[in-house]
């Protein structure tokens, strides 16, 4: 996919990219309502949320299609929940609570094709567009194109950031400020001097190993923040967090009018 390299281009020259997080919104026109919003990419949560792999199935097929690439938030990275949504056409995997450069490792050998890694090679499906390729050929560029974002969010990741992001192919790493906040013992105080240290320490040691720093920003503030800061990788809100907060502005504003 073009857009996939053009967007792993710009994290390695350096230049922002800004994607979303859709969590309830998975309807068929999900991936293009992304697109024409003028996000470069869409990561869809299914750690947390309910979205199944025969929904994640149709709307992976759609980015597709449309030229968005779908990065994919796996319940666990466990067994094949990460490489069943690459062989559906996911041009990533995000990896939530990434503590140990182990777990990097284990994580690469999972989704890498031999020889970086152990995955099964599955043809005739999402990822190859249904007409399987030359196996040498197909696997050495989906090892290559492949997007991996490994999500430091907790204490113990930002402890272990050095060796974590030593481990070869990771492309952007990715805070899940929440839960950061929460393993520091400061729950929800995404401000606080400490966690904004932690989230800068994180930043500081992945540019210094050549991975793209993220995280996911809640609002605009945060956003130009988060940038400032050294975020190339960031996510901006979600289809929730925007619907609810837009209303409750709009209505706030239609109310104060005709009271």
């Amino acid at each position: 996919m073009q857009e996939l390299a053009a967007l792993k281009q710009a994290l390695r020259e350096g230049r922002p990219v800004i994607g979303t997080m859709l969590t309830e919104l998975t309807s068929p026109g999900a991936c293009l309502a992304v697109k024409q919003g003028g996000y470069d990419f869409v990561i869809f949560d299914t750690e947390h949320n309910r979205c199944g792999i025969e929904t994640m199935s149709w709307l992976l097929r759609s980015g597709r299609d449309i030229g968005l690439p779908v990065i994919v938030r796996a319940p666990a990275f466990e067994g094949q929940w990460p490489t069943r949504y690459l062989d559906l056409g996911a041009a990533g995997n995000l990896f939530p609570r990434v503590e140990t450069a182990d777990e990097a490792a284990r994580i690469m050998r999972l989704i890498k094709y031999p020889p970086q890694g152990a995955r099964g090679l599955g043809t005739n499906t999402g990822h190859d567009d249904y007409e399987a390729q030359p196996a040498v050929e197909f696997t050495q560029s989906a090892n290559a194109d492949l997007m991996v974002v490994m999500q430091l969010e907790t204490e113990a990741g930002w402890a272990n950031r050095d060796e974590i992001f030593s481990v070869p192919g990771i492309d952007a790493t990715f805070i899940g400020p929440n839960d950061l906040s929460l393993s520091m013992g400061l729950p929800g105080q995404l401000s606080h001097p400490k966690v904004l240290a932690a989230m800068q320490d994180i930043f500081d040691s992945a540019r210094a190993h050549g991975v793209a720093p993220g995280i996911h920003a809640f609002d605009v503030p945060a956003a130009v923040r988060f940038l400032k800061m050294g975020a190339t990788f960031l996510a901006f809100s979600s289809e929730l967090w925007l619907f609810v907060q837009s209303s409750k502005a709009a209505l706030a504003e239609i109310k104060e009018a005709v009271s």
